[in-house]
């Protein structure tokens, strides 16, 4: 809550109040008592105007779509609803400007509601960052019949947009680091699948019909197949390291930290999804999850999820992920291992090999 006092006309109440207590004082009777207590009581009637107005407001606001994409415009609907019995007058909407665009609302529009009156204002909704965070209308300016103050309340009911990130290429730059170091790709654990080879043999039950050579075994005139050939497949694990603001998770420098965190994260599963490398993809999301990334649905899946599923449950649970990264870096036998750091002061961490 935020009160402002208008100065002029709290000036203007002050020498009203005082010339009442001594036109009082001096001439007494009922017409200057009246007039005294009238000019005490202002501020309590101010102040109850003001509180009946904000219990009986009723504010429902929706974006068409239940998760959208960074940078999208989409419609967003706002209803506001008077259903006490005192109209409402030049209130003032307060919107998360440094976060969401309303093209059609403005910072700081006036709206008046009669009795049991509703009022539905539509506009087209730009938000800025990806993540799970509050947007449309914050807060909610009130002004005493008396324009002598104003109070700024927040609004009962916030709105929370999921934003997903967008699939950008600013990964694939960073992630060419480690063929500075290994000019033969990204190293990793060896995974052996069998793919069709040039060796052939007499087909035997239980081979595949996928591995007949049809042409061949009609110039032999009967079933040849082709021996596979092992064919190593390199994969790489990610660890998203995501820092811990339980309670400062509508801050703006987070909100920023965790859209290029994010979209950081969704960029390099893309990068190795155009590489065909199976991707784990290991982050906490209540728990520590693990996600693997191998083809198209997959990539869909974790995309859908990321922008509100990043949290810590518990301390408890940053604190085995810590202990999960540590075992990672001494364990140099597995595949390669990304550790990707959301709070990250120096930008050269951002972004390393741990394993």
């Amino acid at each position: 809550m935020k009160i402002s006092v208008h100065f002029k006309n709290f000036a203007i109440y002050i020498l009203l109040l005082v010339l009442s207590i001594v036109f009082a004082s001096f001439f007494g009777g009922p017409v200057a008592f009246v007039w005294l207590y009238a000019m005490i009581l202002i501020i309590s009637v101010s102040v109850l105007y003001i509180g009946l107005n904000y219990k009986f407001l009723a504010i429902y606001q929706e974006i068409e779509i239940h998760k959208v994409s960074k940078g999208e415009i989409h419609k967003y609907r706002i209803l506001l609803e008077n259903s006490g019995f005192l109209p409402i007058h030049n209130m003032a909407l307060s919107t998360y400007s440094d976060r969401c665009d309303l093209l059609e609302i403005t910072d700081g529009q006036l709206i008046s509601l009669d009795v049991r009156e509703k009022m539905e204002l539509t506009s087209s909704i730009n938000c800025k960052y990806a993540g799970a965070y509050d947007v449309g209308v914050k807060s909610l300016t009130f002004t005493d019949p008396f324009n002598i103050f104003s109070v700024d309340l927040n609004v009962l009911y916030t709105f929370k947009a999921v934003v997903r990130p967008k699939i950008t290429n600013i990964a694939n730059s960073a992630l060419d680091f480690e063929n500075l170091v290994n000019n033969t790709g990204f190293k990793s654990i060896n995974q052996v699948e069998d793919i069709p080879g040039n060796d052939m043999r007499s087909y035997q039950s239980g081979d595949s019909l996928s591995s007949i050579n049809w042409k061949v075994s009609a110039k032999f005139s009967e079933l040849m197949v082709r021996l596979p050939n092992p064919m190593e497949k390199r994969s790489v694990t990610i660890i998203m390291d995501a820092a811990n603001w339980q309670d400062s998770k509508q801050n703006l420098e987070f909100l920023k930290m965790r859209d290029f965190f994010l979209e950081f994260v969704v960029s390099a599963a893309w990068n190795f999804g155009q590489q065909n490398v199976p991707l784990e993809i290991i982050y906490p999301s209540g728990d520590i999850k693990t996600s693997t990334v191998d083809s198209y649905e997959s990539f869909m899946e974790f995309y859908n999820e990321i922008a509100d599923g990043i949290f810590y449950r518990s301390d408890a649970v940053k604190t085995k992920l810590q202990s999960l990264i540590k075992e990672k870096s001494v364990d140099y036998d597995k595949n390669t291992c990304i550790l990707i750091k959301e709070d990250c002061r120096d930008k050269k961490d951002f972004c390393s090999i741990i394993g």
